[in-house]
């Protein structure tokens, strides 16, 4: 079982996970964790070219979390609270005893759940949607902590009828479907055991958690927040081009594509429209841009 754990945190650690965060998941500590990989892989391995680089790089980050720690919250919390209304004023106290600048962006490399709770909802207010959450990786996350959507909603400070509908989007997607059944079954076991007088059997065998952990890796390292986070107008722009992109696919006249696709041949006229006049929009900011 050891073993496992070993081998399932490396793939981690590997592919971008941080050290500290793998202790939490798998309850091996740094040094042991360093001292079974000098065990197992031989001094100049590949291996072991990996884990140096990403120990230095870990070491790195570590050192910039805990630099003036309590100052760079203050200012981020002020500011995604609206008490600074300015990213710039946000700099400039932070700057002032710290020497550092600060982006509301840079809480993402800390642990602090609640400056991702205010990040989340400062986003949400300002762009009235969700587009600066990457869902799939919630999932993911969701999955591999065995939490219902309630909790993941919660921990994120997202509506739960908001996380819901986006899981029921992935039903139907050829890449991320595996995600959208593993989360029912782990929903229904979820309720059975709630119901279940045995309280504390294990959710999924070791076995299932095997396969589980293979697939959740296969989808990579991805990040909950979006660090860009996409405009309305680039949402509409993407669902236009897309609808317009099936339709060409479908080699009909946009009528009969228009029967085929299930919309009507105003909605695929409207796509055009919205399409063109975002493409000229942002041909005119390139302008604008390369003329300054």
């Amino acid at each position: 079982m050891e073993a496992l754990k070993f081998e399932e945190m490396f793939k981690e650690v590997i592919e971008g996970k941080s050290i500290r965060e793998c202790e939490k998941i798998y309850g091996i500590n740094r040094n042991t964790f360093v001292e079974m990989c000098k065990q197992i892989f031989p001094e100049g391995s590949e291996n072991m070219k990996k884990l140096e680089r990403i120990l230095v790089e870990n070491k790195s980050r570590l050192q910039k979390k805990e630099i003036e720690e309590d100052k760079f919250e203050s200012a981020v919390k002020d500011f995604l609270s609206g008490e600074i209304k300015t990213l710039t004023k946000a700099r400039e106290k932070f700057m002032k005893e710290t020497n550092e600048t600060i982006d509301p962006l840079t809480f993402k490399e800390r642990n602090n759940i609640k400056l991702k709770q205010r990040y989340i909802r400062y986003e949400a207010n300002k762009s009235g949607n969700y587009s600066h959450i990457n869902f799939k990786a919630l999932f993911i996350e969701m999955i591999r902590h065995e939490l219902s959507q309630t909790e993941i909603s919660e921990m994120y400070n997202i509506p739960k009828r908001t996380v819901s509908r986006e899981l029921a989007k992935l039903e139907n997607n050829e890449k991320y479907e595996e995600i959208y059944f593993i989360a029912k079954e782990l929903s229904s076991r979820q309720i059975y055991k709630g119901n279940s007088k045995k309280k504390c059997e294990k959710l999924f065998s070791e076995f299932e958690r095997r396969l589980i952990d293979t697939t959740l890796r296969s989808f990579g390292h991805q990040e909950v927040i979006i660090g860009d986070p996409k405009t309305e107008a680039q949402i509409r722009y993407e669902k236009a081009k897309k609808l317009l992109k099936d339709v060409e696919n479908t080699k009909l006249s946009q009528q009969e594509a228009a029967k085929k696709l299930g919309v009507s041949v105003s909605t695929i006229r409207r796509a055009g429209k919205t399409v063109e006049g975002y493409e000229k929009l942002t041909e005119k900011q390139d302008s604008d841009d390369e003329r300054k």
